[in-house]
């Protein structure tokens, strides 16, 4: 993918999530469920810290479970809202998307590329990411919760990501173990994007992420 198409792309993306959101709007009793959730709900209000945290509880809405269990952007996909063709490529992407956690180990600055690897696999996958502001911000070494989203032939992402340095790979690791340990085995990707929001808040890194025009 060329950085032109990556850009019609990532735009056309934008103007997709906001059509999902739309989809659900005038329900707060999800909104405020998301907010408990997040940390951000005070019984009356939500409260941000920065801008970046509203992102935060919009990607929440948009791909994590509500209170029923039923996640939006499922919802969305099959209410079949008439997309156009770029809008109906970005959309499979958004349903398939993987979330997990990753450490960075080559970027290619040039083409905006970043090699990841999956920590949760046990063969340790590889993928392929890009994206113009982390591909000049980041280094490697440094692990990220991602939600990578399939499209054509390489993976984006959702717009959100939570950074670690990798002099605490060792924590972020061992507290997603215990909070696994704790459900018995399962943790959903509800759970780890939770989890590690709120992680991050206590010992994460903030990376910039502005795109490049």
């Amino acid at each position: 993918m060329i950085i032109e198409e990556y850009k019609n792309i990532r735009n056309a993306g934008k103007d997709l999530a906001n059509k999902v959101l739309d989809f659900k709007k005038g329900n707060r009793e999800e909104t405020i469920y998301a907010g408990k959730l997040l940390g951000f709900w005070d019984g009356k209000a939500m409260i941000f810290d920065s801008d970046d945290e509203s992102d935060v509880l919009m990607d929440f809405l948009i791909y994590e479970r509500n209170k029923r269990g039923v996640k939006l952007i499922d919802k969305f996909y099959d209410s079949e809202t008439e997309l156009n063709d770029i809008e109906e490529e970005i959309l499979e992407g958004m349903v398939s998307y993987h979330s997990s956690l990753f450490e960075i180990i080559n970027i290619n600055r040039e083409s905006c590329i970043l090699t990841l690897i999956d920590l949760f696999d046990k063969n340790h996958k590889e993928f392929k990411l890009i994206d113009l502001g982390l591909s000049q911000s980041c280094r490697i070494g440094l692990v990220f919760y991602y939600r990578l989203l399939p499209i054509r032939d390489i993976n984006m992402t959702s717009g959100v990501s939570f950074g670690f340095d990798s002099s605490v790979k060792d924590r972020i690791l061992s507290d997603i173990s215990f909070a696994r340990f704790k459900r018995k085995g399962k943790l959903n990707s509800t759970d780890l994007f939770v989890l590690t929001h709120k992680k991050s808040k206590q010992y994460g890194i903030n990376i910039v992420s502005q795109e490049m025009t």
